[in-house]
């Protein structure tokens, strides 16, 4: 993927989060953060410290956006920081490849796996600090679980759709 599609689709996904799944509402539970996506689609060859470095400017700008400091960021930066561990994990040959994580790359089960890990593991931290503490373990726990549920679900039909056009 060229670095100018790229930038499409990542200020594409940062302007649907910001202006309309962060207004949607829904019983104040489902927090789809669909700019998770943006992070999976960087290239597979750059070095960790750079997907790390724009993890973090994606987190950042979610932040200026939901007034969040640096919740987002770690969560993007995290994300990033697993990402070639989770490749490594399940692709037999993630040192051989090229380009993005898609489907078609890796395969739909290995995609559909570290997408899932990917996922439950933003949604745990950028949850568990919005929250700071155990007190309302069980709404958070439920925020955390519906909220990875619909992110996974909009980022594997984002996917389809990428992938048939």
């Amino acid at each position: 993927m060229n670095w100018l599609r790229y930038i499409g689709i990542l200020v594409l996904l940062l302007f649907l989060q910001v202006f309309l799944l962060d207004n949607l509402h829904w019983l104040g539970l489902v927090h789809p953060f669909v700019y998770l996506w943006a992070i999976l689609l960087l290239p597979v060859e750059l070095p960790r410290w750079l997907q790390m470095l724009i993890g973090a400017a994606i987190g950042m700008i979610m932040d200026l956006f939901t007034h969040a400091p640096g919740i987002h960021m770690a969560g993007c930066v995290m994300a990033a920081y697993l990402r070639p561990n989770l490749l490594a994990a399940y692709v037999q040959d993630a040192e051989r490849m090229k380009g993005a994580i898609t489907i078609n790359a890796i395969g739909m089960g290995n995609y559909l796996r570290m997408l899932a890990v990917l996922v439950v593991v933003h949604h745990i931290l950028v949850f568990m600090l919005e929250a700071f503490t155990f007190s309302h373990f069980g709404y958070t726990l439920l925020q955390i679980i519906l909220s990875s549920l619909f992110t996974y679900a909009f980022i594997v039909m984002f996917e389809l759709v990428r992938k048939n056009t």
